[in-house]
């Protein structure tokens, strides 16, 4: 039997992006991002 849900936010394994910097003193710092992806909108354009 099916069931609608209806909307909702899915949670799906998404890429992770590792953004790189340099400080002043040129030392690198590095940190991960989780959900940069791509959005998904709930609400339909007007």
């Amino acid at each position: 039997m099916k069931k609608s849900l209806g909307a909702a936010t899915i949670i799906l394994p998404v890429p992770v992006w590792v953004i790189g910097s340099y400080d002043a003193e040129h030392r690198p710092n590095v940190m991960t991002a989780a959900w940069a992806g791509t959005r998904i909108s709930l609400q339909p354009p007007d």
